[in-house]
């Protein structure tokens, strides 16, 4: 293991993920309050995950082929532009532009630094390790919404945009003065979008990833936008509850580190599976409650499933990235096919809430992830199978 270089990739994860979350309780109703309604707000969110599903492929083998660093720097800079268009969002197409290249800087950070993590990992304790490094990256998960709201509520609502600004752009200037000029040529096969899929999708085990990050990922409309909406807009919270929500959600990632320890211990694919479920069924019982600590409740106990199942999937696409020396391409092409999910459902979620309601949405995602589940379970059995054989 390479302590330096953990550590390193780990700082950065920390800084990034609290400036990510410093909005989270704000774009919503922001891009909201231009005047659009749920199915508009739905479409305008959809944007980002399509332009994941081609970047993130690109910037993964990108990531392979000059450097993960560079790519990070990129994605820095990409992401500063982003919060300036917020900013200055005045208009429509500037939000549009915006969500285009915050798409482009999450692809280029989100799944890079993740793959600069687990470069430093050997496979006996990547499960362990790696939950380590995202249970610290949690922490600003955690506490950023709380401080957006606030900060929101108490000073002006484009404040948490303008902090993230300054963050990130003192880390892309201290990355940018500590790493060495790009040595190797971007070729055009950095580019080959399909063939990267199709290397994905000729291993059994990812391919069960990919119907379960499909799954998965099409539950970020209901979590990332209309909960939010839902609190400010039908409850008639203000956005300081809406960061306490986003909190209770987020915390049993700080608990990761353990949970890596488990996937080491009882096999990747079981704890996948378990933490499916478990997110899956607090997500439905979300559906019956308009009881505000009741949905503190159940959003903790989502957590607690979607944090296992963060850990090990990711521990797991490492461990296949690895053995074929294609980590970035991996975790590239893994993110493209899970963020399909996340565009569909950003077009129909706006739809659903429009016609029936949050509640119906909530159940929705949580039926769809059981058949994500059902799907996996086809390609995850033989694997599963040893794993159990081998611990008696």
């Amino acid at each position: 293991m390479h302590y330096r270089e953990y550590l390193r990739a780990t700082g950065i994860n920390i800084l990034f993920t609290f400036c990510i979350y410093l909005y989270y309780p704000i774009i919503s109703p922001y891009i909201k309050s231009m005047g659009l309604d749920d199915f508009q707000v739905g479409l305008i969110f959809s944007i980002m995950p399509l332009m994941m599903i081609f970047s993130s492929p690109i910037m993964g083998r990108l990531s392979d082929a000059i450097g993960r660093t560079n790519v990070i720097i990129f994605g820095l800079i990409l992401e500063i532009s982003a919060m300036a268009m917020y900013i200055m969002g005045s208009c429509l197409w500037l939000i549009v532009l915006a969500r285009i290249l915050d798409a482009v800087a999450v692809s280029a950070l989100t799944l890079v630094i993740i793959s600069k993590i687990e470069d430093n990992l050997s496979d006996k304790e990547r499960g362990k390790y790696a939950g380590v490094s995202f249970s610290l990256a949690h922490i600003g998960a955690v506490i950023a919404p709380v401080i957006g709201g606030i900060l929101a509520d108490k000073i002006f609502v484009k404040f948490p945009f303008l902090l993230t600004a300054v963050i990130l752009l003192v880390l892309s200037f201290r990355l940018a003065f500590k790493t060495r000029k790009v040595s190797k040529k971007v070729e055009r096969k950095n580019f080959d979008f399909f063939g990267e899929l199709k290397t994905f999708w000729s291993s059994r085990l990812l391919r069960g990833m990919g119907f379960l990050g499909f799954a998965m990922h099409a539950t970020q409309p209901a979590m990332s936008v209309f909960l939010p909406l839902y609190l400010v807009e039908k409850l008639g919270l203000p956005y300081t509850y809406v960061g306490i929500a986003i909190f209770f959600l987020g915390v049993a990632h700080l608990f990761q580190f353990y949970f890596g320890r488990l996937s080491d211990k009882f096999g990747r694919t079981n704890l996948i599976m378990f933490g499916c479920f478990s997110f899956s069924l607090f997500m439905f019982l979300l559906s019956s409650t308009n009881t505000y600590w009741l949905i503190l409740l159940f959003l903790f106990f989502q957590g607690v499933g979607g944090a296992i199942w963060n850990v090990s999937a990711w521990s797991l696409l490492s461990d296949v990235g690895e053995k074929i020396h294609k980590e970035g391409e991996v975790a590239g092409s893994y993110i493209s096919i899970a963020k399909i999910g996340s565009f569909i459902s950003y077009i129909f979620s706006g739809l659903i809430v429009q016609i029936y309601g949050i509640k119906i949405l909530f159940m929705f995602c949580a039926l769809l992830i059981a058949v994500g589940m059902l799907v996996a379970s086809f390609y995850f059995g033989t694997h599963i199978s040893l794993v159990v054989n081998a611990k008696k």
